[in-house]
């Protein structure tokens, strides 16, 4: 449960990063064009917003490497799958073996002898 909450949060962050990106280039404009010097708290928030971006790259990533190895045991278990299945249909093809009959008695002797 937790990869597909991350695969989540990957896609809406990638979706939100453009935007977020221009509020981020808004805050630092004003604060040159207001302030002309930013201060240690204007480092400090961009860094918990871009700390915060990373983090949530990181996750998404660590998520997208487990869905990689998830689909390809999948696809490895697939292919077995397959490959037992198209034995099975070969096998309901062929056509049943006729049973023997059993020899009588007598011509059990004969050919013991």
């Amino acid at each position: 449960m937790s990869s597909t909450r991350d695969f989540v949060y990957a896609a809406v962050s990638d979706a939100v990063l453009p935007f977020a990106r221009q509020l981020l280039q808004d805050v630092v404009m004003e604060v040159l064009n207001e302030r002309q010097v930013p201060t240690r708290t204007d480092y400090q928030e961009l860094r918990n917003v871009v700390n915060g971006f990373r983090a949530k790259a990181t996750s998404s990533s660590k998520a997208h490497k487990g869905l990689e190895e998830r689909l390809a045991a999948l696809e490895v278990r697939f292919e077995q799958l397959q490959a037992e299945n198209s034995a099975l249909k070969e096998q309901a093809a062929r056509p049943p073996a006729k049973p023997r009959a059993a020899k009588p008695k007598a011509a059990r002797k004969k050919a013991a002898s």
